[in-house]
């Protein structure tokens, strides 16, 4: 299976974003529709994203941060169960914990998340609701989500590319560095309250 390259992005969290919703749709037509049911484990002490979706471990890193965009790659993904030593060796590294104890040597999801809510105070489970209208341009991609934190809902726009240049510009078009530049990762901390923050726009 191909790599996929890495990927500047400029994501934001609002309770509605108005105009740029519109101006998406007249830009580009239609939309591609997705809904996913994932989990995300948020850390404390990382910014790494590492997701529970579909059957497979999914852990991207970010890279750079470019201007306003950040740029991040896939770092892993494996079908679930995981084996022990890749918890040990790679998962739990990542989210910055270490669980003492016996896992099974074959971890589903379920035992992970009940392992990291029962004894670790830096990471939060979080479940998420998406549903995703994705938006293609010539040389990046946009999407506009409704979200359910937890049962919470918030709506997600962003736009992302191999070309930060491309990214940046659609950004500003739309008018989206206004609400400002916040991860999936960034976003869940504070709504969880691992991070403080000023509010979403309303």
């Amino acid at each position: 299976m191909t790599e996929s390259p890495p990927r500047y992005e400029f994501r934001s969290f609002a309770r509605q974003f108005g105009r740029i919703e519109f101006e998406l749709r007249e830009r580009a037509g239609a939309p591609e529709i997705r809904e996913s049911t994932e989990i995300y484990l948020v850390s404390r002490v990382t910014d790494v994203n590492v997701k529970l979706r579909g059957g497979l471990l999914d852990i991207k890193e970010r890279i750079a941060v470019e201007r306003v965009l950040e740029q991040w790659r896939p770092a892993l993904k494996l079908p679930l169960p995981l084996s022990s030593e890749v918890l040990h060796g790679q998962v739990l590294p990542a989210l910055g914990v270490q669980i003492d104890g016996l896992f099974p040597e074959a971890v589903d999801e379920q035992t992970l998340c009940a392992a990291l809510r029962e004894v670790s105070r830096d990471v939060v489970v979080v479940d998420l609701f998406k549903r995703r209208f994705g938006f293609r341009f010539d040389s990046v991609q946009a999407e506009i989500v409704e979200v359910l934190v937890n049962g919470a809902a918030i709506r997600s726009v962003c736009v992302e590319g191999v070309d930060a240049d491309d990214v940046l510009h659609l950004s500003e078009a739309l008018g989206l560095l206004a609400y400002g530049n916040i991860s999936y990762v960034a976003a869940l901390k504070r709504i969880t309250g691992l991070a403080a923050a000023p509010s979403f726009r309303a």
